[in-house]
Formats: C-alpha cells, sequence, structure tokens
C-alpha cells in the first residue's frame, strides 16, 4: 500500500480519476467542493470506482444503517467495479486548496475492519441551506431520531430545504470507543504504507489493469471513453484494445461505440494523449509554436539523427520520443484545417492523467 504526504489532494486524486474511470468522472466536481470546504484536520475516505468517485467523512462510514456505511459496504470481491480506495487527512486549506495526505486501502479489508468497529446512532442534527431568494435567511440546524430521520427524509427536505451538512450522533461512550478506533486506524495507515509518487503509482496502476484485462504490451495509456471519441474527431490515433494483445485503430465513433457495448478499454501512446490533452485545453494548431512547414523540416531533421549510431542511450531515447511526438502531430495537422472544439469549462487545477 501506498502514501502520497504533502500533497495537492485534488490534483492527485484527479489523476487517478483521469486513469481509472470509464463513465461519471464529473461525479469528482463534488468531492471537489467538499474538499475544498474541508477544515485542517478533517478526514475522509474516497473512492474511484470504473463508473464515478464517492467521498465521505471518515467517522461516517463507522455509523450503521446511515448513507456512508451502507456504500462502504457495497462494494465486495463479486461486484468490485474497479474500486480503488484511500484514507484522507486535510493539513492545510488556503483558499480552497486543501493540502494533506493520501493512504491507499486494501479496500476489502478496509471494509471487514469498519464493519466490526461500528456503531448505532441515536440522534442526527441536520443543517438545513436557507432557502435562495431570502438573502437575510441563515442555516437552521434541528435534531431527528436516526430512524426518523432515514425513513421521511423526502418529507424532511420539503419542507426545511436542501441539507446542507449532517452529524450524526453517538452514546458518550460509543464516541469515545470511535474516537480511539479513527486514531488507531490513522497509525496505521502511517505504519502500513510506504512513500510513492502518484505518477509512477497511476502508472503501475494502468499496467495492472491492462494485464488483468489481457492486454500486455504496455506500450499505452489508459484512455477514457470520451477521450476516444475526442481523438477520433481530431483524426489522432486511438486504439481498442483486446485481450488477445491486439490494439486496433478506431476510424470512427463507430467503432468507439461498438468497442464500448463490447466491454473493450481503449489506450493511446503517451505522445498522442499529450497532443489531446493539449487540444482539450482549448487550443487549436494555430497555437504551435512552429508553422506546419517549420514541423515538417523539424521532423526531417530528427529523423536524419535517428538514422545515426548512438553511444548513449539517453540520447537515442530523446530522439526517438521527439519523432513519435512530430509523428502524431503532423499526422494530425494534415488530417485537418482547422477543428473547433466546444468543450465543458476546464478545472482551475486541471491534471490531465500522469506525465509519461
Amino acid at each position: 500500500m501506498k502514501k502520497f504526504q504533502g500533497v495537492d489532494i485534488i490534483s492527485t486524486l484527479r489523476k487517478i480519476v483521469n486513469n481509472n474511470n470509464l463513465h461519471y468522472s464529473t461525479d469528482f466536481d463534488y468531492d471537489i467542493d467538499t474538499l475544498k470546504a474541508a477544515a485542517v484536520g478533517d478526514r475522509f475516505v474516497w473512492l474511484s470506482r470504473y463508473s464515478g468517485t464517492w467521498l465521505a467523512n471518515e467517522r461516517d462510514v463507522h455509523i450503521r444503517n446511515t448513507y456512508a456505511y451502507n456504500t462502504w459496504q457495497y462494494y465486495t470481491d463479486i461486484n468490485h467495479y474497479g474500486v480503488k480506495a484511500f484514507a484522507l487527512e486535510v493539513t492545510s486549506n488556503e483558499n480552497g486548496k486543501p493540502i494533506g495526505d493520501i493512504f491507499q486501502l486494501d479496500y476489502n479489508k478496509h471494509r471487514e475492519e469498519v464493519r466490526k468497529n461500528s456503531f448505532n446512532a441515536m440522534t442526527v442534527d441536520v443543517t438545513f441551506k436557507p432557502p435562495h431568494w431570502d438573502k437575510t435567511a441563515t442555516s437552521i440546524t434541528r435534531t431527528f431520531d436516526v430512524v426518523e430521520y432515514e425513513d421521511n427524509l423526502r418529507a424532511i427536505v420539503n419542507r426545511y430545504g436542501q441539507v446542507e451538512q449532517t452529524q450524526y450522533n453517538l452514546c458518550f461512550m460509543d464516541e469515545r470507543q470511535l474516537t480511539s478506533i479513527l486514531e488507531n486506524f490513522k497509525a496505521r495507515y502511517q505504519s502500513q504504507t510506504s512513500p510513492a509518487n502518484i505518477n509512477d503509482f497511476v502508472r503501475e496502476m494502468v499496467r495492472e489493469r491492462f494485464h488483468e484485462y489481457g492486454y500486455k504490451q504496455d506500450d499505452m495509456v489508459f484512455t477514457t471513453p470520451t477521450d476516444a471519441h475526442t481523438a477520433v474527431k481530431y483524426k489522432i490515433p486511438v486504439y481498442v484494445l483486446h485481450p488477445s494483445n491486439i490494439a486496433t485503430l478506431a476510424k470512427d465513433t463507430q467503432t468507439v461505440d461498438n468497442a464500448l457495448f463490447e466491454m473493450r478499454l481503449f489506450g493511446m501512446d503517451a505522445q498522442s494523449k499529450k497532443i489531446l490533452n493539449f487540444l482539450k485545453a482549448g487550443n487549436t494548431f494555430n497555437d504551435l509554436p512552429f508553422t506546419r512547414e517549420e514541423l515538417k523540416t523539424i521532423f526531417a531533421l530528427a529523423l536524419e539523427k535517428g538514422k545515426g549510431n548512438f553511444t548513449n542511450k539517453e540520447e537515442r531515447e530523446n530522439i526517438d520520443k521527439i519523432i513519435r511526438t512530430l509523428d502524431a502531430t503532423l499526422f494530425a495537422i494534415d488530417t485537418h484545417d482547422e477543428i473547433v472544439y466546444e468543450q465543458e469549462p476546464a478545472h482551475d487545477d486541471e491534471c490531465e492523467g500522469y506525465e509519461p
């Protein structure tokens, strides 16, 4: 198990989302809102799965019959859905940029330990948002019996408004015991994990996923179905991966849709992915620092250089990387005059995948 300490929590988690989630990555937007508002010392558990993400206060997953508890208990070996689970602690938060520690969890083991160390709540304090049309109103808090709240949530929301925050209350002895349990969990997060770099972690995560799927060439980076559609639009090479170690070029959106129906994975080479990210950021080929003809000249020079003998392995690899990047860029340019890409506004801390 790995840990990432003193990191930008949102950008670090986004790298996991970009390389694990197939669908509903926008779930992460809700997680971001919670993390930006978090206080120093707040602790959460978080998971990324093939369809979406989920974030909860760590304390709440130990309280039986809550939404947090039930969700954390849901993903078993049978319905695992690509779960990658983590514990988080915010150590600083300035201007909505939470910094802190992230600990990888053995989800199935952690889920069972939570189940064995959970408690029944007695009451729940619910804070409701003020109505948007009343500028003078403030949030109000009401206390409910847990069963009453869970059984009548819709009616309660209709009466009091949108829920802003919930606080489940235990009896005094259970609260003391849970506090001790959470501190023990935190100590174990520290002792049972080793420091790691998030880019290395994501690279290995993708490699393991491809290998489990049956594609073992190690020549592709993870590509979401959305990015596969976008790459096809830009004529940037994107491939359908097959368990038989074969990668076939996705020539059009119908090919992508058919592959999705067949539960296939998608991949791109690292240089093509960089070009795609450049275009997804709202750039066009007119934003490149060189004209098309200048790029062709540089490409020809790189090819000529590549024909030589190299005594330095690193220099050989650098030239090969330059050639691949220029080749992919020119391929995209030569199949387009001008592409207008309408996209959703980028997040202010956008981080597309890992840097190969």
